[in-house]
């Protein structure tokens, strides 16, 4: 592994004596390891960046020392496991050398004192003023305080510093009698990028019950809000994790009583579309304060759907159709999923439009068929301003007038949709029609 080296800023990779460590105690233990923390007295080689071939060691740094039970046995398996280290010395996981206990002739991954990855073991001690926010058949989520927090990395000082109190959330996963292959499947799902929507700090597991429990940011009051179906939950947490960009909408589970001015627009066989206020409004990503915030008293649409006989594949059948990008030429904004809980009907919350189905669903097609860069959309007549008409016949009005917030246009410098406001339009109004919908949309 020395003779590889082939750049300044990679590890010098070394054995190391044993009673070259001091203070080790136990900071954690599985079958296969255990983790101490300890002083390295000569302490780690390091370049220096101006003198030429010239290393130094940096004394009485501290380690992590990771015991491997029975590692004696394989000499294959552990240089195998040596393998899968970075090589950078500025990684967040560095593996420095190899010890050896004489008493026990354990072997010892000797590296940074770190853990073992951002995604990390959280002991359940760490954890003060543990509320239920939310449950459902298959998990149970829990607000908290983590004390000593997560892990940064801190660009201004090269080093990893933590965010200690820091508010998480924990979800803890119950009655699995294949837990740990779950877990681990559960845990692939998410990002340890700060910048995510959803972030997985780590693992940690009650003592009482030995639930295991997946330890998320808590940026957001989502948490207490589930529908209490598993399915459903599953499904809105899917899409969640797939956020890539703060443009994103983030759909989510909304509780009806978020809903007033509730009325109904239009109906068929097996939807019935209403126009409401919610409360709280969707999530929108605030730049400036590096969070996100709602856009309260948010007019919406509620499409609510009843009388299938497998409601739940029909509800997400129904959202598939919908993609989460806001003001994206692909797409027709869906905020999430509700449900009456008189009815038990579910309803699908869109962007307010017509409320009439037949025009949403034609303003949708155009959305997804629309290669250009202004987005076809329904306007509120409220929108438009200086209303004054300048030519009629038997079956059209034309007027000019100012729309406020103006149409979206793609803008290629900020890779992104903005309005053009305060714009100059023209209206056509169709009138006198037996089909007017079918005119409409002939026309269009």
């Amino acid at each position: 592994m020395q003779l590889k080296i082939n750049k300044y800023e990679e590890t010098v990779f070394e054995w190391i004596p044993y009673n070259q460590f001091n203070e080790i105690k136990e900071t954690g233990k599985n079958d296969s390891l255990t983790v101490y923390s300890a002083i390295w007295e000569d302490g780690p080689l390091f370049h220096m960046k101006y003198l030429q071939n010239h290393y130094v060691r940096k004394r009485c740094i501290k380690v992590a020392l990771k015991c491997l039970h029975n590692s004696q046995a394989s000499i294959d398996s552990l240089l195998n496991k040596t393998k899968k280290y970075p090589i950078k010395y500025k990684a967040f996981q560095v593996l420095y050398g190899i010890s050896q206990n004489p008493d026990t002739g354990n072997y010892i991954f000797v590296q940074n004192n770190y853990m073992w990855t951002m995604l990390e073991w959280i002991p359940y001690n760490q954890f003060n003023e543990i509320k239920e926010t939310g449950k459902n058949g298959f998990i149970t989520v829990y607000s908290a305080i983590w004390n000593n927090g997560p892990l940064h990395y801190n660009e201004k000082y090269s080093n990893y510093t933590r965010d200690p109190n820091k508010e998480v959330s924990l979800k803890c996963l119950h009655s699995l009698k294949y837990s740990i292959d779950f877990l681990i499947n559960e845990a692939n799902k998410y990002s340890t990028k700060n910048e995510s929507f959803h972030i997985l700090y780590g693992i940690s597991q009650n003592p009482n019950t030995n639930e295991y429990i997946l330890v998320q940011n808590y940026s957001i009051n989502l948490i207490n809000w589930m529908s209490r179906n598993e399915k459903i939950d599953n499904f809105i947490q899917d899409i969640q994790l797939k956020i890539n960009y703060y443009s994103d909408v983030i759909f989510e589970w909304i509780p009806y009583n978020q809903f007033n001015e509730i009325r109904m627009t239009g109906k068929n066989g097996s939807i019935t579309v209403y126009s409401a206020l919610w409360n709280d409004g969707p999530l929108h990503y605030n730049k400036k304060y590096s969070n996100y915030t709602r856009d309260s008293n948010r007019k919406v649409a509620l499409r609510c759907l009843h009388g299938s006989k497998n409601i739940v594949e029909f509800v997400i059948n129904a959202v598939e159709k919908y993609l989460i990008n806001t003001f994206s030429k692909d797409n027709f904004v869906i905020y999430g999923i509700s449900q009456n809980p008189d009815t038990n009907d579910y309803i699908l919350v869109l962007a307010w439009t017509s409320g009439n189905e037949k025009i949403d669903d034609f303003i949708q097609e155009m959305q997804l068929l629309n290669q250009s860069d202004v987005i076809f959309e329904w306007v509120p007549y409220n929108q438009f301003n200086k209303v004054n008409e300048i030519y009629k016949n038997g079956s059209i009005s034309i007027y000019s007038a100012i729309w406020t917030d103006g149409p979206l246009h793609y803008n290629k410098k900020y890779d992104n949709y903005a309005r053009d406001a305060n714009k100059e339009v023209v209206l056509r109004c169709l009138h006198d029609s037996q089909n007017i919908i079918e005119l409409v949309i002939n026309e269009v």
